[in-house]
């Protein structure tokens, strides 16, 4: 049994947070096995956005910014310099994602795949989601 799925609070969350989650960790899983650094760095920041949205999605919807870092810094302030940090790739991101011709290289998009797994980590903790040691 993946145990990357069960939750350790009482509550057991919402199942749109443990979908959110497993969809960052498939896209981590697509990182990791892309071959081109342009990928690898597209689908590691997919994965950070799907984890942020992870901790953003229990409750209602709030007034604000409708971007996922602004309210992942707004509503998480713990996690406001991982939030600045990812927001700041977010137009190469979209650039890559519509086929634009950026530069990503090896060592960025590996740095870059580290960090999201950093990242993912502290997501897994703050829902309490048991990792592949427990």
């Amino acid at each position: 049994m993946d145990t990357r799925n069960r939750m350790r609070t009482a509550g057991g969350g919402a199942v749109g947070t443990l979908g959110r989650a497993s969809r960052a960790e498939l896209h981590r899983g697509r990182a990791i096995a892309a071959a081109a650094p342009s990928e690898r760095f597209l689908e590691s920041y997919r994965a950070a956005r799907y984890a942020a949205g992870a901790l953003l999605a229990p409750g209602p919807r709030r007034r604000g910014p409708a971007d996922v870092w602004h309210r992942l810094a707004a509503e998480v302030p713990e996690l406001e310099r991982w939030a600045t940090a990812f927001s700041g790739y977010s137009a190469l991101a979209a650039a890559v994602e519509d086929g634009l011709p950026r530069t990503v290289s090896d060592r960025m998009a590996d740095d870059f795949l580290w960090a999201v797994g950093r990242f993912l980590d502290l997501v897994d903790e703050r829902l309490g989601v048991l990792g592949p040691a427990a």
